[in-house]
């Protein structure tokens, strides 16, 4: 029974260290996943701070354009009522619509901007430049018939004053716009990234839990094997006193009767040995 159980405990105390082998390993694993995680987590919040900070300067922008958008409408609103006064007078001098005139001015801007970023062929360029050239002149014309009015003449600068200012603050406004809108695609991209990389962080988390939960599982099943190895430590130990008892009982009795028997030959009158009187001595015999 005792070597039966001490096989036993040795099964024990191997699966004792196994459980304690992987638990360290998984107890590994799972420290670096958290590492991971916590990486990652670093740099979902850089993305999202990122984020922010373009969404804060792209609202610093839609102010911005308001600003000028609202700048913009005065001044129009002040070039529309000097145009309005150009265009009674006109009619009153039997003159050409100023809109028309605004309209040719306008046209000849667009033309103008168009030769100066477009690549063309010479021979388009060459069209583009004469047409420019032919509505500039009728554009002159048009400004001298109507220049001719002195009023007439100050009512239309006034008037193009404030439209030309109000182009400046349109143009700001565009540029604005421009600012705003890639601020925005910034925006988008980095909450994008932010979300790619939680995908990430979440994978790495749960990958943790699991790893950490088996690493418990482990814990717990070393533990009771370590408890076990204890219960049979107990046991064992108690064996192997009871025994050793059991030998001195055996070995005490034999003594005894050997003695006993020294002893009735001393009695009788026999002869002892050296021997005999040290059995006799130690078993104290001769005291009683």
């Amino acid at each position: 029974m005792l070597e039966e159980l001490v096989e036993r405990r040795a099964e024990v105390i191997k699966r004792a260290d196994e459980y304690k082998g992987r638990r360290a390993e998984l107890n590994s694993e799972a420290s670096k996943w958290s590492e991971l995680r916590d990486e990652l987590n670093g740099r979902i919040k850089e993305a999202v701070e990122k984020a922010k900070g373009f969404k804060k300067q792209r609202e610093e922008y839609e102010k911005l354009i308001e600003e000028k958008k609202e700048k913009r409408g005065e001044l129009n609103r002040k070039a529309s009522t000097y145009y309005s006064m150009v265009e009674k007078l006109r009619k009153k001098n039997d003159l050409k619509s100023i809109q028309v005139f605004e309209r040719l001015r306008a046209r000849i801007d667009e033309l103008e901007l168009k030769q100066q970023v477009e690549v063309l062929s010479k021979d388009k360029e060459k069209k583009l430049v004469a047409k420019i050239t032919e509505l500039r002149k009728e554009f002159d014309r048009m400004q001298k018939e109507l220049e001719k009015d002195k009023e007439l003449k100050e009512l239309l600068r006034k008037a193009q004053r404030y439209k030309r200012e109000a182009d400046k603050y349109h143009e700001e406004a565009i540029k604005y716009v421009k600012l705003s809108h890639e601020c925005h695609d910034k925006m988008v991209e980095w909450f994008k990234e932010a979300d790619r990389v939680r995908g990430k962080a979440d994978d790495a988390h749960r990958l943790f839990i699991e790893a950490q939960e088996e690493a418990d599982d482990a814990h717990r099943l070393l533990i009771k094997h370590l408890r076990d190895i204890k219960d049979f430590d107990r046991v064992i130990n108690g064996l192997r006193r009871k025994i050793r008892e059991d030998f001195g009982f055996r070995k005490r009795m034999e003594a005894r009767k050997r003695a006993k028997g020294i002893y009735e030959r001393f009695r009788d009158g026999e002869k002892l040995s050296t021997e005999d009187l040290l059995v006799l001595q130690k078993s104290e015999m001769l005291l009683k």
